[in-house]
């Protein structure tokens, strides 16, 4: 390292920045819709989780400020301004009978400080928080000022880095430690839409009678359970149907509920979970709706989603040398007021035209009998191997690991997008594990130690340039 000092604070303090963590895990900061208001945004706990952090910021010395609890930062330094871009929002926990330890209790066990967040993005802005504090307890003369950017909307949609935008100096350069090392240039392009179809008399749908459908959540995170309720049904004719599909049933006196599990995962890499909508999408030709309209409905669902995630059905496959294939994740299900409803999560390669790919998915919509909706669109990300920023990351990161990595894209989407100049910088190491919108998300400590060591190395360099 350029500082052994450096190194020495954050081997003094790793007990500090631990329990610094541990206190923001316990903040269950998760988007509540219903509970926003003008002086909570994005629900209480959120709204708390930034107050924490900015205390916790304020204590070891730096310069904060709230932005009407949408954003916060922790600045530290003079002259040019270098962003580093993290969240404190976490996704739902999902079931709590698949974690380990509770998802909100940050239990230390076997090396690893597990809860939601650990990992996204609690963990690495911690991390970052305290690397620039190594810097500054070392002596270290800050030529740049460094400003710790804290958002609470970054799995919802970024309202938080907008709401920074209108009124808040944009940094000449910003990484952002909310993916992998050793540093990532390209991010695929995200579109969010939801398929609609009205069903025109949904109480005359025959036997079985379909009267609920629910599974999922978020448009970026495959859902592991799906229930579905069918009234006038014998649990007896539908387990035998929907038993070799992984549906279990069972009789609750008005009707009989349907359960099928899958297994979540992050909607850039879909293929690493099981998708409990499309378990329930292989039984539905083996079922009889009696009038055809339902069933015909999820028949062309099952043309558009297939039972992958390439997107073929919409006619949008597609990939690139740069950053790999396309994905197209079913995200959620619902069946409300005679209407069918499905989310869907796509990440598509850098080079290719998300115009086009918008104008495809409304099209093979409309042929399989469904409207699409369009809600978001956030182009690619790619920032140029040779820019000074990504080879003073890629120099920081050897510096530390002893590795020469190279630059990668990804389909996960990060404030990076959001502002100019700016790259994902960690934070996991290749190799380790993914938990991140999983259950039983952790952050390994040694990990955790040598993120913040790295993190250090880079505002180092980055304060020479």
């Amino acid at each position: 390292m350029k500082d052994e000092k450096v190194r020495r604070y954050v081997d003094e303090n790793f007990d500090e920045m631990v329990s610094a963590l541990s206190g923001l895990i316990r903040i269950p900061s998760v988007l509540d819709e219903n509970a926003r208001s003008g002086e909570h945004p994005f629900g209480p706990h959120v709204t708390e989780a930034l107050g924490k952090f900015l205390s916790a910021a304020s204590g070891l010395g730096f310069c904060t400020k709230n932005i009407d609890n949408m954003v916060g930062y922790a600045e530290a330094g003079e002259g040019p301004l270098i962003g580093i871009l993290a969240h404190l929002d976490v996704m739902p926990p999902g079931a709590a009978a698949n974690w380990k330890y509770p998802p909100f209790e940050a239990i230390v066990a076997d090396g690893r400080l597990y809860g939601r967040g650990a990992s996204d993005d609690k963990g690495p802005a911690v991390s970052a928080l305290y690397a620039m504090k190594a810097l500054m307890d070392a002596g270290v003369p800050l030529r740049k000022r460094f400003r710790l950017i804290a958002g609470l909307d970054e799995e919802s949609g970024f309202r938080c880095i907008e709401r920074y935008k209108k009124t808040e100096e944009t940094p000449e350069m910003s990484f952002s430690p909310d993916a992998i090392f050793p540093v990532v240039n390209g991010e695929k392009g995200i579109i969010h839409f939801v398929l609609r179809r009205r069903i025109s008399n949904p109480d005359a749908m025959g036997l079985p009678l379909l009267a609920d459908i629910r599974g999922g959540d978020r448009f970026n995170i495959v859902p592991d359970e799906l229930k579905v309720f069918f009234r006038k049904a014998s649990a007896a004719n539908l387990e035998a149907v929907l038993t070799p599909y992984g549906g279990t049933t069972e009789n609750t006196g008005s009707g009989v509920l349907v359960i099928f599990k899958g297994q979540s995962a992050h909607a850039m890499e879909p293929w690493k979970g099981e998708n409990a909508i499309q378990k329930f999408l292989a039984a539905v030709p083996c079922l009889d709706f009696g009038p055809p309209e339902v069933h015909m409905a999820l028949i062309g669902l099952i043309s558009l989603a297939g039972s992958g995630s390439d997107g073929k059905g919409f006619g949008i496959a597609s990939s690139d040398e740069v950053s790999g294939p396309l994905s197209c994740s079913m995200a959620a299900i619902s069946f409300d007021e005679g209407v069918l409803s499905v989310k869907f999560d796509v990440r598509y390669p850098v080079t290719s035209d998300g115009k086009t790919i918008e104008a495809d998915i409304v099209s093979s919509a409309a042929e399989a009998g469904w409207e699409a909706d369009i809600r978001r669109h956030s182009r690619p990300l790619f920032v140029p191997p040779e820019s000074a920023l990504v080879k003073t990351l890629l120099d920081a990161y050897g510096s530390v690991t002893g590795e020469r990595g190279h630059p990668v894209c990804i389909g996960g989407g990060t404030y990076s997008k959001a502002l100019p100049n700016a790259v994902s910088f960690g934070a996991l190491f290749p190799g380790e594990e993914e938990t991140a919108h999983q259950p039983n998300e952790y952050v390994d400590l040694e990990s955790f130690r040598r993120m913040t060591l790295i993190y250090a190395e880079a505002l180092c360099m980055l304060n020479d340039l």
